[in-house]
């Protein structure tokens, strides 16, 4: 038998429920879609996307007003699942990878990890692009705002 390192996870079931307005988040998927090892903790992760929901929740709320639940604004479905639906995973599992990869690419202090470092911030910046584009297309908004001076 061999050792693997941040192997695979025992599923954990943990499904983290907001507002009734918002769809559910399960853990293992945010795990699985932004490929998260097993460094990071169920409750660690749990902790985060917690955030991340309270986050996009936050800068949805405008949304509340126009309907009783996210999907209803959707204007078609993929896979038998409104868009709305995966705009929303989007844009927490974005907030959740870009702070999982903040938080844990400072453990090793070598060289090759400070060079690391430096890759993983531009995969930080565009996880967090891609969580503002998914909230902006929620919003019904475009992508970039361009004024001229």
């Amino acid at each position: 038998m061999g050792f693997i390192a941040n192997g695979n996870n025992t599923p954990s079931q943990i499904n983290i429920k907001s507002d009734l307005f918002y769809p559910s988040i399960a853990l293992d998927h945010i795990r699985e879609i932004v490929r998260i090892d097993g460094a990071v903790t169920n409750l660690r992760l749990q902790q985060a996307i917690i955030e991340e929901v309270i986050d996009v929740n936050r800068l949805l709320k405008v949304l509340k007003g126009k309907a009783t639940a996210l999907s209803d604004l959707s204007t078609t479905e993929i896979n038998d699942k409104p868009e709305t639906d995966y705009l929303y995973l989007s844009a927490v599992a974005n907030g959740v990878a870009a702070k999982i990869n903040e938080n844990y690419r400072n453990y090793d202090s070598s060289n090759s990890g400070a060079k690391k470092a430096e890759e993983a911030e531009y995969t930080v910046d565009d996880y967090r692009r891609n969580k503002q584009w998914a909230i902006l297309q929620l919003l019904g908004e475009n992508h970039s705002v361009v004024e001229l001076i």
